[in-house]
C-alpha cells in the first residue's frame, strides 16, 4: 500500500499524490481521493463561505428592485387606482410612495408603463401649453393663432391651480376682447375659474384669494375683481366681501399677539406656570371712505382794478317849456337891508355826476382729503389675568395694582374706549399629566423590533452556521481502496485518545470499551507503522526535544 502522506508532515506534493498514485483509476475515484486530502478539507469552509456570499449576492441582484423612475406624481385616488389596475394587467412591477402618492416603475419599464396606461384609457400625461403651441400648424390665420395661444394660456393656468391640495380638476376661461385703434373704450379682460373639489374638501378663503390673485397676475390688464371662482356645486367662492372667516382669522391673530405680549411681561417676574391670561378683542370690520374739501378763508389778492368817471350837463335857461314859462314873475316885495346872493340875476350852477368802481380778484387755497377706514379697528379690549396664590404669597398689597397697570400698558388698553383689565389672585391646581406606559412609547416598539431581528440573526448563526462550519472543519478518516482506515488516521485517533486520556481527571474510571479500542489501534499502529508509533510514544512521554525517526 503506497504512502500518501510522508511521516515528516504534509507538503504540497501530497495534493498530487492521489492523482499520480493510481494510474488506472477513473476520474471520479481520482476526484474522491483529491477531496479527501486534509489540505483540501481545510479549505472547505473558505470555499463554502465564498460560495455562500456569491449566492447571497446573486439572490440580492435577482430580488433587488431595479432603479425606479417616476411615472405619475399628482394623481387623485381614483386616477391612481386606474393606473395601478392597468399596470397589474400588464404584469409591470410598480411602487407607491406612502408620503407623496407618486407611482414609480423600473427604469426599463417606464415607457412601456406609459403606453399601457394611455392605451388602457387609465390616464395619459396632460398636454401642456408649450406642447399645444408646438402643434400650431404652419400658415394658420391670425384668428386661429390667437385662439391657440389663449387655449395654451388657459391650460397652463389649469395645471398650476391643480397643484392646490383638495382640487381634482380645473377649467379656466379667459375673455380677452381684441384691442382696436378704432374703438374708443376697450373692454377689460375677465376670467372665470371652475374647480372640482375632492369629496369632503372645501377651499378656505385664503386659498380662493390665492387662486384669484394667481389668475389675475397671469393675464395682462386683468383686475382681481374681474376673476370669478365657482365650485362644482355652483357656489360662488370669490364673493369679494370680507366674511366672518376673515374677521375670526384677524381676531385670532391679534389676540395671540396680545397674549404673547402679556406672557413676555409676566414670565420674568412670576415665572412660567404661575399665571394665566386671556384676551378678548372686539373688531370693527366695517370699511368706510370719506372725502373732505376745504378752502382758505384768508385768500391772497391776485389782481385789483379801479375805475372812476365824471360828467356834467349844460344849464337850463328856459325852464319848463310850455304855457307856464311865459307867465310873469311874482311882484317883488321890498325888504330892509342890503340885497342877498340869492338874487335872481345870479346864474345857477350846472349839474354834474361822477362814477367810481374797484375790482379785486382773490386766490383761495383748496384742500381735498379722502380717508379710507379699513376693517380691523378695535372697538373694545378685555384682558383677564389670573395670578398664582403661591407665587403672590409674599407680595405687597400694592403690587397687584402695579401688575394691572403694567398689563394695561402692554396691551394698549384705553379707558375712554371702555377697555377692561382684570387681575385676580387664585389658588392654582397642579396639572396631572399621565405618562404613557413604557410599552406604548415609540422607542419600545423600535427596541423590540431590533431585538427580535438581532435574536433571529444570533439563532441563525448559532444553530445553522456554526454547526455547518464545525462539520466542514472536522476531518473524516480517509479510507483506503480496500475499505480499511489508513494507519495515519489511526495514529491521529490514538494520539487524540491518548491526549484526552492524559488530560482526564485521575478520579475518572477508564472505559473498558475505549481502552480496548485504543489498545487495538496501538497494536495495529506498531505493526504497520513502527516509525509513527515511535513518534506517538515520544509525544506521549512529552519529550519535545526528540525527533521522529526517519
Amino acid at each position: 500500500m503506497a504512502d500518501l502522506v510522508p511521516a515528516g508532515g504534509e507538503t504540497g506534493s501530497s495534493l498530487l499524490a492521489p492523482l499520480t498514485d493510481a494510474a488506472g483509476g477513473s476520474l471520479p475515484a481520482r476526484l474522491g481521493k483529491l477531496i479527501t486530502q486534509p489540505a483540501v478539507r481545510r479549505t472547505w469552509p473558505w470555499f463554502g463561505g465564498i460560495a455562500a456570499a456569491g449566492l447571497a449576492g446573486l439572490l440580492w441582484l435577482e430580488m433587488a428592485p431595479a432603479p425606479q423612475r417616476v411615472l405619475y406624481t399628482q394623481l387623485n385616488d381614483a386616477e391612481r387606482a386606474q393606473v395601478v389596475a392597468a399596470l397589474d394587467k400588464a404584469s409591470i412591477r410598480y411602487a407607491i410612495d406612502n408620503h407623496t402618492g407618486a407611482i414609480t416603475v423600473g427604469e426599463d419599464d417606464l415607457y412601456k408603463a406609459r403606453m399601457v396606461a394611455a392605451a388602457d384609457g387609465a390616464l395619459a400625461t396632460p398636454e401642456t401649453g408649450e406642447q399645444m403651441i408646438d402643434k400650431l400648424p404652419m400658415g394658420a390665420s391670425r384668428t386661429v393663432e390667437g385662439q391657440r395661444l389663449q387655449a395654451a394660456r388657459e391650460r397652463e393656468l389649469e395645471l398650476t391651480v391643480m397643484q392646490i391640495e383638495g382640487v381634482e380638476a380645473v377649467r379656466v376661461h379667459l375673455a380677452e376682447p381684441e384691442k382696436s385703434a378704432f374703438v374708443r373704450d376697450n373692454s377689460p379682460p375677465t376670467a372665470s375659474v371652475m374647480v372640482r373639489l375632492a369629496k369632503g374638501r372645501q377651499l378656505s378663503a385664503s386659498q380662493v384669494t390665492a387662486i384669484v390673485n394667481l389668475v389675475a397676475g397671469s393675464v395682462a390688464g386683468l383686475s382681481i375683481d374681474a376673476v370669478k371662482v365657482i365650485d362644482q356645486q355652483g357656489h360662488l367662492l370669490s364673493s369679494g366681501q370680507p366674511g366672518d372667516a376673515d374677521r375670526i382669522e384677524m381676531q385670532v391673530r391679534l389676540e395671540d399677539k396680545l397674549r404673547q405680549q402679556v406672557e413676555a411681561l409676566l414670565t420674568p417676574m412670576l415665572g412660567a406656570g404661575n399665571f394665566s391670561s386671556e384676551v378678548q378683542v372686539d373688531l370693527n370690520m366695517d370699511q368706510q371712505t370719506s372725502a373732505r374739501e376745504s378752502y382758505d378763508k384768508q385768500g391772497a389778492v391776485r389782481t385789483e382794478t379801479q375805475s372812476a368817471s365824471q360828467s356834467s350837463s349844460p344849464p337850463n335857461n328856459g325852464g319848463v317849456p310850455g304855457v307856464l314859462s311865459n307867465t310873469p314873475p311874482p311882484a317883488a316885495q321890498p325888504s330892509a337891508g342890503p340885497p342877498t346872493g340869492n338874487s335872481s340875476s345870479a346864474p345857477a350852477p350846472s349839474p354834474s355826476s361822477s362814477d367810481t368802481s374797484s375790482t379785486k380778484t382773490y386766490e383761495l387755497g383748496r384742500e381735498v382729503a379722502v380717508t379710507n377706514a379699513g376693517p380691523g379697528k378695535i372697538r373694545r379690549l378685555s384682558v383677564a389675568v389670573a395670578l398664582s396664590q403661591a407665587a403672590m404669597a409674599k407680595a405687597k398689597p400694592g403690587e397687584i395694582d402695579q401688575i394691572r397697570q403694567l398689563v394695561s400698558a402692554a396691551v394698549g388698553a384705553d379707558s375712554t374706549r371702555g377697555d377692561q383689565v382684570a387681575v385676580v389672585v387664585r389658588n392654582f391646581q397642579p396639572e396631572t399629566i399621565e405618562q404613557p406606559k413604557f410599552w406604548e412609547t415609540p422607542w419600545f416598539a423600535m427596541a423590540v423590533r431590533n431585538g427580535v431581528a438581532l435574536l433571529a440573526v444570533l439563532l441563525t448563526l448559532l444553530l445553522g452556521v456554526r454547526p455547518l462550519i464545525k462539520a466542514l472543519k472536522r476531518d473524516p478518516a480517509p479510507v483506503d481502496e480496500d475499505g480499511t482506515q489508513s494507519a495515519e488516521d489511526d495514529t491521529d485517533t490514538a494520539e487524540g485518545d491518548t491526549t484526552r486520556r492524559a488530560g482526564a481527571a485521575p478520579s475518572d474510571p477508564p472505559d473498558p470499551a475505549m481502552l480496548g479500542r485504543q489498545v487495538g489501534l496501538a497494536q495495529r499502529l506498531v505493526r504497520e507503522k513502527p516509525d509513527n508509533a515511535v513518534a506517538a510514544l515520544r509525544q506521549m512521554l512529552a519529550d519535545p526535544q526528540a525527533e521522529p525517526a526517519q
